[in-house]
């Protein structure tokens, strides 16, 4: 490594400082190159192939936003097709139907939403839960896992598959103390958001995976007899919304009885 001596001249010093920086460049450089050969890249907009979508999870939850947001990011070109955004005339409307019901008007609005959309996101199930990890010496509970299971899929208009069934596992461990029973399930409920965090980047790096594209034109291209040997599955339910404290298990269940002999 060059020093800097009282004895150099500024011409010398402004070389040596020269070559350092230059130095400093190169290995930057050479790591760059390094990681991009061993696949790594930047986080930046990976679009996705279809223009609309859809997506069952409601967007006034926190998951909802946060997942919604994240495919803006990535592929701002892709529009999120909302049943808000959709207007209802009477006109659509069969003579028979209750154009004033609620019902009715946001059934209708799901239907013009889900035929505009080019693709759906849909939430298959989700399932929370906890297991006693170890005990103490009193017996009593000392840590507790809780997991967060998440199954979607992504199919097109028609409701052929581009995406199967997939599901994604999340787990954290969280110490427990039944003498703050409250602090623990609110630090139980931090750790069931943070996963769901996970669960987005999660779920975004597998819809705009190259092999995602391949489907979707494979699909898209497919017509009259080869269409009809896509596979397709039947909607999904759409998920209710729950707040998310009454979606967290409850980290001491009521004891199971013991029925008599």
């Amino acid at each position: 490594m060059n020093r800097l001596t009282a004895f150099d001249t500024p011409s010398v010093c402004l070389s040596r400082l020269a070559s350092a920086r230059l130095g400093r460049w190169l290995l930057t450089g050479l790591a760059t190159l390094t990681l991009t050969a061993c696949g790594f890249r930047m986080q930046g907009e990976t679009p996705l192939p279809f223009d609309s979508l859809y997506i069952t999870i409601a967007q006034n939850s926190q998951f909802g936003a946060d997942l919604r947001r994240a495919i803006r990011a990535a592929s701002p070109k892709t529009r999120i097709v909302e049943e808000s955004d959709m207007t209802v005339r009477a006109t659509d409307f069969d003579p028979d139907d209750d154009a004033d019901s609620p019902g009715a008007l946001a059934a209708m609005k799901l239907v013009k939403a889900k035929k505009l959309a080019q693709a759906k996101l849909e939430q298959v199930s989700e399932l929370r839960t906890t297991r006693q990890v170890s005990l103490n010496s009193q017996g009593k509970i000392e840590e507790l896992e809780l997991s967060l299971r998440y199954t979607f899929r992504l199919v097109n208009a028609k409701d052929q598959i581009i995406i199967p069934d997939t599901t994604l596992v999340s787990v954290r461990n969280l110490p427990f103390d039944d003498r703050v029973v409250q602090a623990k399930e609110g630090e139980a409920a931090t750790l069931f958001k943070d996963m769901q965090k996970s669960l987005v980047t999660r779920i975004l790096r597998r819809i705009t995976a190259p092999d995602v594209k391949e489907r979707w034109d494979l699909v898209e291209s497919a017509r009259g007899e080869d269409e009809e040997e896509i596979a397709t599955v039947r909607p999904a339910p759409l998920p209710g919304v729950i707040p998310g404290v009454l979606q967290n298990p409850s980290l001491t269940p009521a004891p199971i009885p013991i029925s008599p002999e």
